[in-house]
């Protein structure tokens, strides 16, 4: 075998393996395609809603349960968020909130 043949093969052993990571490559891509097509059937088939935000002129029409399930929500964001910025997360007993 020659200089030339050993390079010729070389040359077509490193082809097969870029056009093997273009083909893949592309492969991932059209699944993320396909989503996007189906997210824009979603998105057709559900017509916007107006949405009704709580605002503190019409938070007395609450019923208590949903207010205290909002109150808790937010207070757990707000302890996870001091973990973040504290490095620690934990609980005292007797501190008040």
């Amino acid at each position: 075998m020659g200089l030339k043949d050993a390079l010729t093969i070389s040359l077509l052993g490193i082809g097969v393996v870029f056009i093997g990571l273009i083909l893949t490559s592309l492969l991932i891509y059209s699944f993320s395609i396909s989503e996007k097509i189906s997210n824009l059937k979603l998105k057709k088939t559900f017509k916007k809603e107006e949405t009704s935000y709580i605002s503190i002129e019409n938070i007395g029409e609450l019923e208590p349960d949903i207010l205290a399930v909002i109150t808790t929500v937010l207070e757990i964001e707000y302890r996870l968020g001091l973990a973040l910025m504290e490095s620690r997360f934990t609980f005292k007993n007797g501190t008040k909130i």
